[in-house]
């Protein structure tokens, strides 16, 4: 037996590394594609980009690793299946039910790291992920702008423009300025080239045209203005550091607990407790769903696992969308989800006791119709 358990292990570790490997990289692509698209529209500062990037995933591990810990079962058995590797295990005298206590004992264990990661550091990465984003609301507003494209503050009021900048941010070319906040007027600014300035006494920030023009008013009208100027200041305001609501995602466990009489918070101490239970009740489901009958493919029992996953997973969030909105009671939560996934557990099992048999002759009451 320890033969065929390190073997396990070796096939199950290649299969989950992969796994969690292809889905990182799937998710940290979509990411950063939606990162990338925010910086060229100057809404997200280049620099922030590697640290949200590195908290999402990290928060995303919470799904990737059940994930992989499941296919790898899965795709490690379904394989000694397809390959007669299990009918030689049997014919030794290994059932697939002795398969249970490795795969089980595997999952106990992976269950740890991963309660510590959906009870405390899920939550962090939910904190400093707000975090962030409150700094980036803060910053001046020129913070933002990229060589190029056009950059609209003030509910639109204010659009500048920019066709090049200096590498440290400093040195503008090409200044174009629309300010039509004030109340009748429209002023259109542009200048070859500006400069950033920072007041060291209060830290206020100016943007300084060279030799440029200022042009108040519509063209056509009588109150129309033009002026020409060899330097225009423009001081840059600090927006209010507005600091957005923390959700119960964001919360540490020990204040959960302290409210955890709450539906909306005791919804999410368990779906924090749900994560490493599915894990284990998923690596223990991949054995019978890795059931593949002689000489025929596998990829019938692949697309049934990847939909009993999908439907634990949607049942898991659709009873806690009804927990936090009081629609059923806390005892019930989402340990109903947990219960009936035993049951289809069961049930599989003993169909994989004997595959050959016909589901109506397991029974003795039930009759073929």
């Amino acid at each position: 037996m320890k033969v065929i358990r390190n073997a396990l292990l070796k096939e199950f570790a290649v299969y989950f590394l992969g796994t969690v490997a292809v889905l990182t990289l799937v998710l940290s692509s979509t990411r950063i594609i939606r990162y990338l698209a925010s910086v060229a529209q100057g809404e997200l500062p280049g620099g922030a980009v590697l640290g949200l990037m590195s908290l999402k995933l990290l928060w995303a591990q919470t799904i990737i690793i059940p994930v992989g810990l499941f296919l790898a079962v899965l795709l490690t058995l379904s394989r000694w299946y397809r390959d007669s590797e299990m009918a030689a295990l049997s014919a030794a005298g290994v059932s697939p039910v002795q398969l249970l206590v490795p795969v089980g004992l595997l999952g106990l264990l992976a269950s740890v790291p991963i309660a510590l990661l959906s009870f405390y550091l899920a939550p962090w990465a939910e904190e400093q992920t707000i975090k962030i984003e409150e700094r980036i609301q803060s910053e001046p507003a020129l913070t933002g702008i990229s060589s190029g494209a056009f950059r609209s503050f003030d509910d639109d009021r204010r659009v500048f423009y920019v066709q090049q900048l200096s590498r440290d941010r400093s040195r503008l070319e090409n200044v174009f300025i629309r300010d039509s906040s004030g109340p009748t007027k429209e002023t259109l600014l542009a200048a070859p080239s500006g400069r950033i300035e920072i007041d060291n006494s209060n830290g206020d920030q100016f943007l300084v045209l060279e030799q440029g023009y200022r042009y108040d008013g519509r063209a056509g009208d009588l109150d129309f203005r033009e002026m020409q100027f060899a330097e225009y200041a423009i001081l840059i305001e600090q927006p209010e550091l507005k600091q957005k609501s923390r959700g119960e995602k964001a919360m540490t466990t020990a204040k959960l607990w302290g409210f955890r009489k709450l539906d909306i918070v005791s919804a999410e101490l368990q779906w924090r407790l749900a994560i490493p239970v599915s894990t284990v009740m998923l690596m223990l489901l991949a054995v019978p769903l890795s059931y593949t009958a002689p000489r025929s493919g596998r990829s019938g029992r692949l697309a049934m696992a990847v939909m009993v996953y999908l439907l634990y997973s949607n049942f898991l969030k659709v009873s806690d969308s009804w927990l936090s909105h009081s629609q059923i009671p806390q005892w019930v939560g989402l340990w109903w989800v947990h219960l009936v996934i035993i049951g289809l557990f069961v049930l599989l099992m003993i169909n994989l006791n004997n595959p050959m048999v016909s589901w109506y002759r397991r029974f003795p009451g039930w009759r073929r119709p």
